[in-house]
């Protein structure tokens, strides 16, 4: 009975200090517990399974003092009865009588006291699980609250300076706007002067019309002066030969020697109309358009001048047949006004001081520009069959002219390439060639008109083409 009573006692113990141990974790007032509602429960009835513990080993320790009364009261009868002589009688009188049922209810007492002790000890195992494991969902909660407030501290931290990026885009977004509202301004600036442009143009288109008959009937003069000169002459060769023939006559001679002083009137006339057209367009005072030069030769020609550029070379349509002999390419063709080739003797008297600068302007198929500008320009004489000198380049189409440099001009009728085959013949058009070509602006329209652009590798297909040429403004 006494080893019960240790026992329950040191249960008692065990429960006080499993209460008081890591197995009940010490709740902290910084970080409190949450949902301790169900931890709370079980120990609640942890405390109500101890306190029956408590009342049952109570009620036991009341049974002993009253079994030990019981044995001492009998031990007092049996010292004044006589008819009982030793203990071992009186033992298993007790035994047999009046200690028989109090024996059987203290083993059953003992017996549920152990079963309770068990289901004691197998509930506080449960309850020091579950207290294990909420112990690690604690920490949990506790790592993810954690976590909780680190965001939102970032997020506390960041939020003004989201604010500020904000107010940054906000202000760009104004910025913008104004922007965009002066761009609009612009817009409608452009479009006034844009019609305004339209009509200074439709305006320089009239005079240029105006200009153009100018140049005819000068043109018209120049050839009526050169007919009539040409007759004259004929008139006077004429009037020499029936001289010679007949006897002299004093008045055929006079009338020789006017028409020869009609003659170099005419002559003179015409030189001094020759000599006060513009070299080139250089040295036109005016705005852009087409205007009679004379570079030399003896005959002026008509051209289009634009910004003190010289055309030399235009295409854009293939409304010319560029498949011409040497003499034409010589002589130049086409119209100032459209498609044309201004002739390598002109090209030669522009470029013969050694002072001119080459720029070719160029649209490809896809509606993109290119542009390869040379510092040096330069086409000899007829002896020297027109051939290239170039240098100086600098653009965004690649030097591909330079392949060409120093080759003579070819057409169909007159092959000066150094190739095996008809370079001019096979692209049909006139060009410098060598074997054969990296550029070609005067091949077939819809097939020849190439450059190659060394720095992609690639053929550009060229849908319109301008070469121009200008004096260098330090020579």
């Amino acid at each position: 009975m006494k080893a019960v009573q240790i026992e329950s006692v040191q249960n008692m113990k065990t429960l006080q200090e499993m209460r008081l141990s890591n197995y009940l974790p010490e709740i902290s007032k910084d970080r409190p517990y949450r949902h301790q509602r169900l931890l709370k429960k079980h120990i609640i009835e942890l405390e109500k399974n101890s306190k029956a513990l408590q009342k049952e080993n109570q009620q036991i320790k009341t049974e002993m003092l009253r079994l030990r009364k019981e044995i001492e009261i009998l031990q007092k009868n049996d010292q004044t009865e006589n008819d009982l002589s030793d203990s071992n009688s009186i033992e298993d009188y007790i035994k047999s009588n009046s200690l028989h049922p109090i024996n059987n209810r203290m083993d059953e007492m003992l017996t549920n006291l152990t079963v309770q002790q068990n289901q004691n000890v197998e509930n506080i195992a449960n309850i020091t699980k579950q207290l294990t494991n909420f112990d690690k969902l604690h920490l949990s909660v506790l790592e993810l609250l954690e976590n909780v407030e680190s965001i939102e501290f970032k997020v506390d931290n960041t939020f003004p300076d989201i604010r500020k990026e904000i107010s940054k885009v906000e202000v760009q977004a104004n910025e913008a706007k104004a922007e965009l509202n002066q761009l609009k301004e612009e817009m409608s600036n452009s479009r006034k002067s844009v019609k305004a442009i339209g009509v200074s143009v439709s305006n320089l288109q009239d005079k240029n019309a105006e200009d153009h008959r100018f140049l005819k009937e000068v043109d018209s003069r120049v050839q009526n002066l050169i007919r009539s000169s040409s007759l004259q002459n004929s008139k006077l060769h004429d009037h020499i030969l029936k001289a010679e023939s007949a006897s002299v006559d004093l008045n055929a001679t006079k009338s020789t020697v006017l028409l020869v002083q009609e003659l170099k009137s005419f002559e003179k006339e015409y030189q001094n109309i020759i000599n006060k057209l513009p070299y080139d367009c250089s040295s036109v005072s005016g705005p852009n358009g087409i205007y009679l030069i004379s570079p030399g030769g003896g005959e002026p020609i008509l051209t289009n001048c634009e910004d003190g550029w010289t055309i030399v070379q235009k295409r854009y349509d293939g409304s010319v047949n560029f498949n011409q002999n040497w003499n034409n390419y010589s002589n130049g063709f086409g119209s100032a006004t459209g498609e044309h080739w201004i002739g390598n003797r002109n090209l030669h008297h522009l470029t013969k001081n050694n002072c001119s600068m080459l720029q070719i302007n160029m649209k490809d198929i896809y509606g993109k520009y290119w542009q390869a500008n040379y510092n040096d320009f330069r086409i000899l004489d007829y002896s020297n069959g027109f051939k290239l000198i170039i240098k100086g380049y600098h653009g965004n189409a690649s030097d591909a002219l330079d392949y060409q440099n120093n080759m003579e001009f070819s057409t169909v009728d007159n092959d000066r390439d150094i190739s095996n085959t008809h370079c001019a013949s096979n692209y049909e058009g006139g060009w410098w060639f060598s074997h054969c070509q990296h550029a070609n602006l005067n091949g077939r329209y819809n097939l020849g008109l190439t450059w190659f652009d060394s720095s992609r590798n690639e053929w550009i297909a060229i849908s319109n083409s301008e070469m121009r040429i200008k004096p260098r403004e330090v020579c």
